[in-house]
């Protein structure tokens, strides 16, 4: 559960962060297993370092990571920060190649997405952790910064925020903030879980069919396996009641 100063700084900033909230012993297996499903996902295959590889629906293919989801460490701080009624969105396994430019996570200021992150490797600002610009995820900085971008005004210049992590650090980050990665080695890992607010308008229904069609395109762009879905039936049916309620809009909606 996060202190009232930790749920200020988050929707005052866009982010907060939990210091070493798993074990050691906690992070190697998850390295494990995360590592074993990117290479299912090549079919053995080394990775060839040449372009960003993304697993979709990883904790959807994994009952070790889809407890992580339902882990107090998640839930209870999700819960917090979106409100009982928040739902699930995604999650991806990445290995990153290169610069990661300045961007959100789309554009969706009436509504709180949110990305819980943890990086497998340690990472500084000088290997390629991520930077965040504190704010960017309100008007009118969130547009500020876009049009600064358009003006070729990015990269390392601009005077992000570094989270410098080592394996077992969160960060919980809402998906409208501006961020980048610079400097890093190919391969960099990240494990993403991603939540939405609960929804309450049309609006919040329809920007849930455009994640879910947007998921089906990058899982053609950067994505080995081809399932033509996003979710499992085993995660949309799971017996554990957290998941299973966190999943059920998907079920209404009719969507896999």
């Amino acid at each position: 559960m996060l202190t009232p100063e930790q749920a200020a700084f988050f929707q005052t900033f866009g982010f907060v962060t939990l210091r070493q909230a798993f074990s050691p012993d906690e992070m190697a297996e998850v390295s494990r297993e995360f590592d074993e499903l990117v290479t299912q996902d090549r079919q053995g295959l080394p990775f060839p370092g040449e372009k960003r590889q993304s697993l979709y629906g990883i904790a959807e293919k994994s009952p070790l990571i889809t407890r992580l989801v339902d882990d107090d460490r998640f839930y209870t701080t999700v819960e917090h920060l979106l409100g009982p009624g928040f739902l699930w969105l995604c999650s991806e396994g990445n290995l990153y190649v290169g610069d990661t430019p300045w961007h959100p996570d789309g554009t969706r200021l009436n509504a709180i997405p949110l990305k819980v992150s943890l990086y497998l490797d340690p990472l500084t600002k000088e290997t390629g952790c991520l930077r965040v610009l504190p704010g960017s995820h309100r008007l009118p900085l969130h547009e500020d910064i876009k049009a600064l971008t358009k003006l070729g005004m990015a990269g390392a210049d601009l005077p992000g925020v570094p989270f410098e992590s080592q394996p077992g650090d969160v960060l919980f980050a809402n998906m409208n903030l501006w961020h980048a990665a610079f400097g890093g080695r190919s391969g960099r890992r990240h494990l993403a879980i991603s939540f939405f607010s609960e929804p309450t308008t049309d609006e919040h229904l329809t920007l849930l069919r455009e994640n879910y069609d947007g998921l089906l395109v990058f899982i053609q762009r950067l994505q080995y396996s081809q399932p033509g879905r996003v979710f499992t039936d085993e995660f949309l049916y799971s017996d554990r009641p957290r998941i299973r309620r966190m999943a059920a809009k998907w079920v209404e909606l009719g969507l896999r």
